[in-house]
């Protein structure tokens, strides 16, 4: 006899916006097929963004109401759930978000009420200003200074608003990439001379060298793809043309707070035929990047001279240790060799 998971309790939608938003939430999960909170927090920490099923089963109980990145954070792993496309997850996130605004405006504390004016004693000298910053507090002699309600309301405010910033910006910086995998600049065939790896390398992070720049690339000219995700590795295949050669590289980042181990295969495109990169870096290399940790594959590793009137494109696939293909790969910009055999254009400049 099998085990069901214990129902949620009711929510009374007449017991005020924090019961509203919280059914809200709910209806949400309705929505994009009903994954278990245990499904949700996988798919969190998929995209870099990790909080546990407790977490969010307890944003959609309406007793306390949840930070802003918590419920981006559920928003974001309901539409993974439902592989819902970028255009879609974009909407939902700003909706949310301006419901969360409205949640936390509705819960906060009204301001104490103005007092009535009074003609003051002329005979009673007021006390002097408070220091700047410190609007607010007690006038009685002896008590301690103490904020109002209004002011520690909005300090309050401020930290949290400081605090949620930072979950926003994490969410922004990785995108999309678990749900939204979008065709390649080009056409490109999939078919060639590379063949799956037969054997795998594996090489520590402090091998490689670091990339300069958190933003994907290799240096001058250089173009990379839409960032893709693996277990909240960022990565891109990138190409760079030379004055005789095209480099190609892979680029990764790590913006979490642990190690992250994933497998690498390169390979680049010429003329719309796929060829493996030499060395282990083609067949497939196991590498670990450190808690912020940024680089790029072995510079000048795979290359291919310039051909007059030819295209090329970085070829890579980035997988977790134990999946057992290699999944989707993605390609860097195009970049067209002219009729010179030197100059090179990229696709968006032709």
């Amino acid at each position: 006899m099998s085990k069901q998971g214990r129902q949620e309790g009711l929510i009374d939608p007449d017991g005020g916006p924090l019961a509203v938003f919280a059914i809200g939430l709910r209806q949400l999960r309705e929505e994009c097929g009903h994954p278990t909170y245990r499904a949700l927090a996988t798919l969190s920490a998929k995209v870099g963004n990790p909080y546990s099923d407790t977490t969010f089963s307890t944003a959609a109980r309406g007793h306390t109401p949840p930070s802003r990145a918590v419920v981006l954070a559920y928003v974001q792993a309901c539409m993974a759930y439902a592989k819902a496309d970028g255009q879609k997850v974009t909407r939902a996130l700003a909706e949310w978000d301006a419901r969360w605004e409205a949640l936390d405006a509705a819960l906060a504390p009204a301001p104490p009420a103005e007092q009535p004016h009074e003609t003051p004693d002329p005979s009673h000298r007021p006390p002097a200003d408070p220091p700047a910053g410190e609007a607010g507090v007690s006038e009685q002699p002896g008590d301690p200074p103490v904020r109002s309600p209004a002011v520690a309301h909005r300090i309050r405010g401020r930290r949290r608003v400081m605090a949620v910033l930072g979950g926003v910006a994490v969410l922004a910086g990785i995108g999309f990439g678990v749900w939204h995998i979008g065709a390649p600049g080009s056409a490109t065939a999939e078919s060639g001379p590379h063949t799956e790896p037969s054997n795998e390398a594996s090489l520590p992070a402090a091998a490689l060298p670091a990339a300069t720049s958190p933003t994907p690339g290799m240096g001058d000219n250089s173009r990379c793809a839409r960032l893709r995700y693996v277990n909240g590795l960022a990565w891109s295949p990138c190409t760079q043309p030379g004055s005789k050669k095209l480099d190609f590289a892979v680029w990764l980042s790590n913006t979490g707070t642990k190690p992250v181990t994933v497998k690498i295969k390169l390979a680049y495109v010429q003329a719309g035929t796929a060829y493996a990169c030499p060395g282990q870096w083609g067949n497939g290399v196991q590498v670990e990047i450190a808690p912020g940790a940024t680089m790029t594959s072995p510079e000048k590793m795979c290359a291919a001279n310039k051909l007059p009137a030819t295209a090329f494109q970085a070829k890579a696939w980035v997988i977790a240790p134990d999946d057992a293909s290699w999944g989707y790969r993605e390609m860097s910009q195009t970049v067209h060799i002219q009729a010179d055999g030197l100059t090179a254009i990229w696709a968006d400049e032709a």
